[in-house]
């Protein structure tokens, strides 16, 4: 079962250490140069307009052009073939069985685990 860990902020007096983040190794066997990235435009403005949607105008009055101009921006290939070698897919089972774990440990570290219901 996978393990996930959130930023170490907390407004308790409570200091609890969770790493920031987690370093993790493949979990896959394909090498990360073997993945063929696929990169495409989210809102096309160039077909739109082909095809009778001349939405450039509205946006452009709006002030919306450099959001769109964001979205469109670059790809960055490394940083996304690196993401999905290293990639976990969790069940809701899963997730359902960590999520009670980690209650259930929080409740003890704050002397509630005799309220706590136990599943």
């Amino acid at each position: 079962m996978a393990s996930s860990s959130s930023a170490g902020g907390s407004s308790s007096n409570m200091d609890i250490d969770t790493p920031a983040y987690e370093i993790k190794g493949r979990t896959m066997s394909i090498e990360e140069w073997d993945l063929i990235i696929q990169a495409e435009n989210p809102v096309d403005f160039t077909s739109l307009t082909h095809h009778g949607c001349d939405l450039v105008r509205f946006y452009k009055k709006q002030k919306l052009m450099s959001y769109f101009s964001l979205l469109n921006g670059p790809t960055y290939e490394v940083l996304v073939r690196q993401f999905w070698v290293r990639a976990s897919v969790f069940d809701k089972v899963a997730a359902k069985q960590e999520e009670a774990q980690m209650i259930l440990g929080a409740g003890e570290l704050l002397g509630l685990a005799s309220v706590m219901p136990k599943s």
